[in-house]
């Protein structure tokens, strides 16, 4: 059952999500995402890394986001997003590591530029921007309630613990309630 930060968490992730703000998300919302984050990273269209992150959104799409549409219009409401995920993913053990990580790890994959292990601010605040438009400041923002020891990276398991944190935490001060930015009140 969502207690109301889940329910504000979720209702927030659904407005990035939503990139024409139609109040709705669909499968185009899932593939406008993918593609200006591996363009935000460099990659052409149909490029391998183009391709992983968009087969990874379908994957979500079909498996988790569809499941959602309770009225059959191949489009997902804030009310409808809010419940699935927490039939899918909030209240299953294993619904972020079976469901979200996959996308997660392909959303690393292209952040990590040089392939040293380490996000850095810069890759982190280029991710946000790109994929969840957020501002430049609300990604610096998350960024430095994610490295909680102020070494200048975050590595994977960081930032899953965190995306973890941001779908399943009932708790307020949870630091992984940032990786989408600041959630309003």
């Amino acid at each position: 059952m969502l207690n109301e930060l889940l329910k504000r968490k979720l209702a927030h992730l659904f407005a990035l999500l939503d990139v024409d703000d139609d109040g709705t998300i669909d499968r185009m919302d899932y593939t406008a995402s993918a593609d200006r984050l591996v363009t935000a990273f460099g990659f052409a269209p149909g490029s391998p890394e183009s391709e992983r992150v968009r087969e990874r959104y379908n994957r979500l799409w079909e498996s988790v986001t569809l499941p959602m549409d309770t009225d059959g219009d191949e489009r997902v409401d804030v009310a409808e997003y809010s419940s699935g995920m927490d039939r899918f993913v909030t209240a299953s053990d294993d619904g972020y590591r079976t469901h979200i990580a996959p996308v997660a790890d392909a959303f690393y994959d292209l952040m990590d530029v040089d392939g040293d292990g380490r996000i850095t601010r810069t890759e982190y605040v280029r991710m946000a921007a790109s994929a969840f438009r957020l501002s430049e400041d609300a990604g610096n923002a998350a960024f430095d309630k994610l490295d909680l020891n102020g070494n200048g990276w975050l590595d994977r398991d960081e930032l899953h613990t965190a995306n973890e944190q941001f779908f399943r935490s009932q708790e307020e001060d949870a630091r992984g309630n940032w990786i989408f930015g600041p959630i309003a009140a």
